[in-house]
């Protein structure tokens, strides 16, 4: 962030200087690039110090009083340069001094209206697709929820006459899967949380699937409080269960396991590949699972997650990459 601004800066300094008929000198470049940088620092550290309370306004006023209390910064932060150049012989004197705080307020006002203008429809943007990629979450969970959901109430039934302690623990399982369906798509929950979601789905299609599914769990080492979005793990399992354990008659192992790393951690699912002759269930489902997650990534974290897919011989891994607590504070 204050790399970016201290390139606009630059280049607003050199613009003002292409604008001037004694051109762009040494000394004027190195006094002024000084100055507007100095001047750019401290209006941005202004705008960070009364962010926690502008965050309790509207978000038109606090965008406004945002404007108006940098511009106030500048118009100070010319007054007192203003004033100590002049002492040490090298400031606008008495009689440039209104000039000069007037210049460096045109300057900045101009520069960090069109800077929030931007933020503003950035922020805007971004809004937008969450709610898009919210409504995906809720389409794709609609249309996974009918399936899953005949099956688990089939096996549940079926449980009833001979394992009623079981079946009361599936219809528990069940409810507390619906009820983490209805979260929304943006809003953080701890990993553990997740984690405890996807033993409960895998629960369920253990008990329907029987020794056909096996699981091996190695999370361990992953941090429970670790902030995740809702319903990032669920999909991959599903994807997991659909394509290579029910397609295949001996089934097979789903692996999960999760590790720490520099910035985040790195969780992978694998599953085995179902056989040659084995019915292939729909690829659209599959494909919008994994489309929908790499875009809730992106717009949760940007660059500092992603989703990766491959394939070996036997075996299909799902590869997630997600930011520790200091990551996802920086990108805020």
């Amino acid at each position: 962030m204050f790399l970016a601004i201290m390139v606009l800066t630059q280049l607003s300094v050199i613009l003002m200087g292409m604008g001037r008929t004694q051109g762009i000198g040494w000394q004027w470049l190195t006094v002024s690039s000084s100055y507007a940088q100095c001047l750019a620092l401290f209006c941005t550290a202004t705008a960070c110090i009364v962010r926690p309370w502008l965050l309790r306004l509207p978000v038109r006023e606090a965008w406004i009083v945002n404007w108006l209390l940098v511009l106030l910064a500048a118009l100070a932060f010319s007054y007192l340069c203003g004033i100590v150049g002049t002492v040490l012989g090298v400031g606008p004197g008495q009689a440039g001094l209104a000039s000069f705080m007037l210049k460096s307020g045109l300057a900045v006002g101009m520069v960090y209206a069109a800077l929030l203008r931007y933020l503003f429809i950035r922020t805007q943007w971004q809004n937008e697709l969450l709610a898009q990629a919210d409504a995906r979450v809720q389409a794709l969970q609609a249309r996974i929820r009918p399936h899953f959901l005949f099956n688990s109430l089939n096996t549940i039934a079926s449980l009833v006459p001979v394992q009623p302690q079981a079946a009361e623990r599936a219809t528990e399982d069940l409810a507390d899967l619906f009820r983490g369906s209805m979260k929304r798509a943006d809003r953080m929950i701890p990993l553990s949380e997740e984690l405890a979601l996807a033993r409960k789905y895998l629960d369920m299609e253990q008990r329907r699937l029987g020794d056909r599914l096996r699981l091996s769990w190695e999370v361990s080492e992953l941090p429970d409080q670790l902030p995740v979005l809702p319903l990032i793990l669920q999909p991959l399992l599903e994807n997991a269960v659909a394509h290579g354990i029910q397609p295949r008659e001996s089934g097979g192992t789903i692996r999960v396991y999760g590790r720490g790393q520099p910035g985040g951690v790195m969780i992978t699912i694998a599953n085995p590949l179902p056989n040659e002759h084995s019915s292939q269930p729909s690829q659209e489902d599959h494909g919008m699972a994994l489309n929908n997650i790499r875009q809730r990534l992106e717009l949760a974290h940007g660059e500092h997650a992603s989703l990766l897919t491959h394939t070996d011989d036997e075996h299909f891994y799902a590869v997630l990459t997600l930011p520790d607590s200091k990551g996802i504070e920086a990108q805020t």
